[in-house]
């Protein structure tokens, strides 16, 4: 499940605190308990396909790119001294002229189910 309001939940995403864990493991606090954090594990493929999962419910049943995975990816991006963009579809992101990567859902590859992101200097 793709998010409706993707901007909405990037804007939100941004307010919320990660930080790494280990390699591929970043924690990020929740929105509903700020004494609690989701875990979310992220996997980079060569062709610039992200793959990621969380712990929080809407994760669990399905849904991509939820505020936390936002947060990890915003997170690692600024490690590198880049910002992130999120788009429902491949052609938005395109129109943004920058760097794009195709976030997956754990193992799942599908274009109409995954989330675009661009990424250009902070």
């Amino acid at each position: 499940m793709k998010p409706i309001h993707i901007k909405h939940l990037q804007s939100k995403s941004r307010n919320l605190r990660a930080r790494w864990v280990d390699k591929n493991t970043i924690a990020v606090e929740s929105l509903t308990n700020p004494a609690a954090n989701h875990i979310v594990v992220v996997h980079f493929d060569e062709d610039n396909t992200i793959h990621a999962r969380c712990t929080c419910p809407w994760a669990i049943k399905g849904g991509i790119a939820c505020t936390h995975v936002m947060a990890a990816l915003d997170y690692l991006a600024s490690l590198k001294g880049r910002r992130l963009s999120f788009w429902r579809t491949r052609e938005e992101a395109k129109r943004q002229r920058h760097a794009i990567f195709h976030l997956v859902n754990g193992d799942d590859g599908d274009d109409d189910d995954g989330v675009w992101i661009t990424s250009r200097a902070a």
